[in-house]
């Protein structure tokens, strides 16, 4: 028998999440680096939605939405397409807010499927992405230049980077959703630059952590610099410190259709584990960046 319940306890919901997405932990970097945010002082959003799937008395799913983000749908070996199925209709009866739903794509492809039929609205495809782990760095031939930590004076830059960034990958965030960004960035030291020469020619940023792993994200070179290698050297250098640190693995997402970065990320060691898809419905046009 299945049914569904919603928590507003965090730690509750932790210990039923946690067995179960770790099973994947690279894969779920995105609900894991959440959760873990949640149980390591960043006070839950009164908004966050947080929900199991028991079978029986045996919790085999979990999903969680902090809105205006999309509902994620993890990557856990217990799911199958009757308890999907019976989420978009829980969902639908219960009347949640659903902008669009993205991670694991069989999970997806059900959702999309059960929730085009109770609802009424269309799912468009937004984006294929690769999730990647490395757990060694290959060696990198290096090149002129050194990672720094972005600081306060780099803000301006940031925000526009980041405007550009959100432009070229079809998150669309707006220009005040960007300097938010920047400012969280540099508050919390986990935008890294490269540099060449005093010049700042590529940025990376340590994004969210879990149990054993780091993920980076938010990798962009402007045109003028591109085809260098600096996004290389600068993903390498920050994947190289966040494993002296003691993380066992980094994680990072790419744009399955975006040739040349799924290439360089292969080329210093990451591995494709996962593929995720991301969802939006007909009457939301809402694209809130899911990774940053």
């Amino acid at each position: 028998m299945i049914r569904i319940e919603e928590t507003a306890d965090a730690a509750g919901f932790a210990r039923q999440a946690e067995p179960l997405l770790l099973q994947k932990e690279a894969e779920n970097n995105l609900p894991l680096g959440i959760i873990g945010r949640w149980k390591h002082g960043s006070e839950k959003d009164s908004s966050a939605s947080m929900l199991t799937i028991y079978n029986g008395e045996e919790p085999v799913y979990i999903t969680l939405r902090t809105p205006p983000h999309l509902w994620i749908l993890p990557a856990v070996s217990t799911i199958n397409q009757e308890s999907v199925t019976h989420l978009a209709y829980f969902l639908y009866e219960n009347e949640y807010e659903v902008p669009g739903v993205l991670g694991e794509s069989d999970a997806v492809r059900w959702f999309v499927e059960a929730w085009e039929k109770c609802s009424g609205q269309a799912g468009a495809l937004h984006m294929k992405q690769g999730i990647y782990r490395l757990d060694q760095l290959k060696p990198v031939i290096k090149n002129d230049g050194e990672l720094i930590v972005a600081e306060q004076k780099d803000y301006p830059l940031l925000v526009k980077w980041l405007t550009k960034y959100g432009h070229e990958t079809g998150e669309g965030f707006h220009k005040e959703r960007a300097a938010q960004l920047a400012g969280d960035m540099i508050s919390d030291q986990r935008m890294h630059l490269w540099q060449v020469n005093g010049t700042i020619v590529s940025m990376v940023c340590r994004a969210r952590t879990t149990p054993n792993g780091a993920t980076v994200n938010a990798v962009f070179t402007p045109d003028e610099y591109k085809r260098r290698g600096y996004a290389t050297q600068a993903v390498a250098s920050l994947t190289k410190a966040l494993l002296a640190e003691g993380y066992d693995f980094c994680a990072l997402y790419t744009d399955l259709a975006n040739e040349t970065s799924n290439t360089i990320y292969k080329k210093i060691g990451y591995n494709l584990v996962g593929q995720s898809l991301v969802y939006h419905f007909a009457s939301h046009h809402n694209k809130q960046s899911p990774h940053l």
